[in-house]
Protein backbone atom coordinates (compact mmCIF):
# COMPACT_ATOMS: atom_id res chain seq x y z
CA UNK A 1 0.00 0.00 0.00
CA UNK A 2 1.37 3.35 -1.26
CA UNK A 3 2.41 6.14 1.89
CA UNK A 4 -0.04 8.24 0.30
CA UNK A 5 -3.09 5.99 1.30
CA UNK A 6 -2.44 5.32 4.50
CA UNK A 7 -2.10 9.20 5.11
CA UNK A 8 -5.15 9.60 3.67
CA UNK A 9 -7.04 6.89 5.52
CA UNK A 10 -5.53 8.01 8.68
CA UNK A 11 -6.89 12.02 7.80
CA UNK A 12 -10.07 10.37 6.53
CA UNK A 13 -10.32 8.76 10.52
CA UNK A 14 -9.25 11.74 12.57
CA UNK A 15 -12.18 13.63 10.93
CA UNK A 16 -14.74 11.22 11.71
CA UNK A 17 -13.14 10.77 15.39
CA UNK A 18 -13.95 14.69 15.39
CA UNK A 19 -17.70 14.43 14.11
CA UNK A 20 -18.21 11.74 16.64
CA UNK A 21 -16.46 14.01 19.68
CA UNK A 22 -18.64 17.10 18.36
CA UNK A 23 -21.73 15.19 18.55
CA UNK A 24 -21.09 13.95 22.30
CA UNK A 25 -22.86 16.36 24.83
CA UNK A 26 -19.83 17.57 26.38
CA UNK A 27 -18.26 20.30 24.29
CA UNK A 28 -15.39 20.98 26.52
CA UNK A 29 -13.75 17.40 25.08
CA UNK A 30 -13.84 18.56 21.39
CA UNK A 31 -12.66 22.30 22.03
CA UNK A 32 -9.75 20.59 23.98
CA UNK A 33 -8.80 19.45 21.33
CA UNK A 34 -8.31 22.34 19.27
CA UNK A 35 -6.56 24.09 22.39
CA UNK A 36 -3.81 21.18 22.11
CA UNK A 37 -2.97 21.93 18.72
CA UNK A 38 -2.93 25.70 19.00
CA UNK A 39 -0.64 25.16 21.99
CA UNK A 40 1.45 22.64 20.16
CA UNK A 41 1.47 25.55 17.17
CA UNK A 42 2.80 27.97 19.88
CA UNK A 43 5.42 25.99 20.61
CA UNK A 44 6.68 25.19 17.03
CA UNK A 45 7.14 28.70 16.64
CA UNK A 46 9.17 29.54 19.68
CA UNK A 47 11.16 26.49 18.32
CA UNK A 48 11.52 27.91 15.26
CA UNK A 49 12.50 31.41 17.20
CA UNK A 50 15.93 29.99 17.48
CA UNK A 51 16.32 29.01 13.98
CA UNK A 52 15.29 32.43 12.33
CA UNK A 53 15.05 36.07 13.11
CA UNK A 54 12.38 36.95 10.62
CA UNK A 55 9.04 38.24 12.20
CA UNK A 56 7.52 37.81 8.67
CA UNK A 57 8.54 33.55 8.56
CA UNK A 58 7.44 33.26 11.90
CA UNK A 59 3.95 34.87 11.54
CA UNK A 60 3.52 31.76 8.50
CA UNK A 61 5.02 29.57 10.51
CA UNK A 62 2.47 30.36 13.01
CA UNK A 63 -0.74 30.48 10.30
CA UNK A 64 0.63 26.74 8.65
CA UNK A 65 0.95 25.55 11.99
CA UNK A 66 -2.89 26.48 12.99
CA UNK A 67 -3.94 25.23 9.96
CA UNK A 68 -5.11 21.40 11.78
CA UNK A 69 -6.49 23.82 14.73
CA UNK A 70 -8.54 25.84 12.41
CA UNK A 71 -9.86 22.45 10.55
CA UNK A 72 -11.10 21.25 13.84
CA UNK A 73 -12.68 23.93 15.07
CA UNK A 74 -14.75 24.18 11.69
CA UNK A 75 -15.42 20.34 12.26
CA UNK A 76 -16.58 21.39 15.99
CA UNK A 77 -18.62 24.30 15.42
CA UNK A 78 -20.25 22.74 12.30
CA UNK A 79 -21.27 18.91 13.64
CA UNK A 80 -22.25 21.06 17.07
CA UNK A 81 -25.31 22.38 16.54
CA UNK A 82 -26.69 19.60 15.08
Amino acid sequence: MNKTWIWLLLIAFLCILLIYVAKKKTKWFGLMLSILFFVVSIFIVVYSKSMTSSYLILFGIFIIANIPTVIQLIIFFKYREK
